[in-house]
């Protein structure tokens, strides 16, 4: 009787888990449970994916009123088009998770993997999992002559940000970029930590700091950048007078093989 009772209960722990944590895969009714506030958890694939362009799911799934979003492994990649971030979101990429710019998309100059323009309180997790961009596609036609600010990552007048364990491969700009945004006042990047991440084969730097208070980049390897110069690891280059560097930190990080500096500072 005792085991009987022992069983009930923990079929009934699992079903209450299941009802609270969906399992991955198309689910509107999960969708519904977190446009309701019901659920501070989303899985990305409950949107649908599609393995043609995934960019909608990720895209709802961002948008979407849930604290953290889960983008699982589906066995193939996320093939999207660019990404844009929200404030108050933390965005975890399972492991084996790829996510591929789409062939053919990324035409507009600034389109870029992941972009947060004037956010705050994002973490981005992703330890064993990759970032990827086409950066040799980019180099001819259709895409312009120059081509340099496709980034993995941009980050733009934003604030407290945690990026960790991802891996940024192939950009058709920088690996990471941090700096100001344009729109209305001036607003650089602050709070800004980068840990246990790799940045790899990008175009122009593995990553470009410009306008930044308060970054740490800890662990970190930057590697093979090559394209356009100058082709470093970290290159340091506030571009307008308004623009500024103050309390920046590079601890046990790696660079090597770019074809340019491992570091370069631009005054």
């Amino acid at each position: 009787m005792k085991k009987m009772l022992m069983l009930i209960g923990i079929m009934a722990v699992s079903e209450c888990w299941a009802a609270v944590v969906p399992g991955k895969g198309h689910n509107p009714k999960a969708v519904a449970q977190v446009a309701a506030g019901e659920l501070a958890v989303a899985n990305a694939s409950w949107w649908g994916f599609d393995d043609e362009d995934a960019t909608w799911a990720i895209q709802a799934a961002i948008d979407s009123k849930a604290k953290t979003v889960i983008v699982p492994y589906m066995g193939q990649p996320w093939l999207v088009r660019p990404i844009f971030l929200r404030s108050n979101l933390e965005l975890i990429f399972e492991p084996g998770v790829l996510v591929l710019a789409k062939k053919g998309e990324f035409r507009e100059r600034w389109d870029c993997l992941l972009t947060a323009i004037d956010k705050s309180d994002i973490t981005i997790r992703g330890y064993g999992a990759i970032l990827k961009m086409r950066k040799r596609d980019y180099r001819n036609p259709p895409y312009p002559e120059k081509e340099e600010w496709k980034h993995g990552l941009k980050l733009e007048g934003s604030r407290r940000i945690l990026v960790e364990g991802l891996r940024i491969e192939s950009s058709g700009g920088d690996g990471i970029y941090i700096g100001s945004s344009g729109t209305g006042l001036h607003r650089g990047s602050e709070d800004i930590v980068i840990r246990d991440c790799v940045s790899h084969d990008n175009h122009r730097q593995g990553i470009s700091v410009t306008d930044v208070e308060n970054l740490l980049v800890e662990n970190c390897v930057f590697s093979g950048t090559e394209g356009t110069g100058p082709s470093a690891g970290i290159d340091y280059e506030p571009d307008k007078p308004v623009q500024k560097l103050v309390n920046c930190v590079f601890r046990n990080c790696l660079f090597e093989d770019n074809a340019g500096h491992g570091m370069f500072v631009r005054a």
